[in-house]
């Protein structure tokens, strides 16, 4: 069945591109380059010094602010999922903040921070760590009462209650968190540096200037790339550090 299943992925993926390159023939590469000149686009592209500057401009100043929301938002979520008061305090600006856009707020975080590095992991950072506080704040309500009241019957206490049930329950809800948050952190990277003209969103502006979308769609391509071997790292480390996340997760 796994196997059967990439296959069928794998045919998606060539069907969509036999179409992408009979539809850019036609167009043109002004319009819609082919993926053919796509491919020929990235190989250039990754030739070149600037794009490795970008990139690693853009990847750890993400990281930074990644890291915040994780740091922040992994408890906060918890304490929200088990304690009321918590989650009536907090709950009304998750929900406000959570349908805001990276473009909404970065003009205000421009003119309150400036363009350097606050700017940048303030923006990641309250993009990034509502989505990480809802997924959280839904695990730890999902904790088993049938497993705590086991625990509770062989005399456990508050701390061995949380470090025996609670955290081996949340554990994988915690790395689909980090997938979750990984993906907005991105994202808000990139929204941010086009607005300022800079790092890997700079080269995003610039290509948009060209006369062929082909280098346009190399980079993007690049951040495909970039953002599926990232989270495919963050599920082989979730398989690796937990034999039980598969089963909780569905996540083969």
């Amino acid at each position: 069945m796994r196997v059967g299943s990439r296959i069928v992925n794998l045919l998606g993926i060539l069907l969509v591109l036999a179409l992408w390159q009979a539809v850019g023939a036609q167009l043109g590469d002004a319009l819609l380059a082919t993926p053919v000149q796509v491919a020929r686009a990235l190989v250039e592209t990754v030739q070149t010094g600037a794009f490795w500057a970008a990139l690693w401009q853009m990847l750890w100043k993400m990281m930074l602010g990644y890291a915040l929301a994780l740091l922040i938002g992994i408890p906060l979520g918890v304490a929200m999922g088990r304690v009321p008061v918590v989650n009536a305090v907090v709950k009304p600006w998750a929900s406000m903040f959570i349908v805001i856009s990276a473009a909404a707020i970065v003009p205000l975080f421009i003119i309150l921070m400036g363009r350097g590095l606050v700017f940048s992991t303030a923006i990641v950072f309250v993009v990034t760590v509502w989505y990480v506080v809802v997924t959280m704040t839904e695990a730890a309500r999902s904790v088993s009462p049938k497993l705590l009241n086991v625990a509770r019957s062989f005399a456990a206490n508050d701390f061995q209650r949380f470090r025996y049930v609670i955290l081996p329950s949340l554990h994988p809800f915690i790395m689909i968190a980090a997938r979750v948050g990984l993906v907005h952190a991105l994202r808000a990277m990139i929204t941010a540096e086009m607005f300022i003209s800079a790092g890997f969103g700079g080269l995003l502006n610039d290509a948009g200037l060209d006369l062929s979308t082909a280098p346009l769609f190399a980079l993007i391509v690049a951040l495909m790339i970039i953002s599926v071997s990232m989270t495919s790292a963050l599920r082989w480390i979730a398989h690796r550090s937990a034999p039980w996340y598969a089963s909780r997760t569905g996540d083969r």
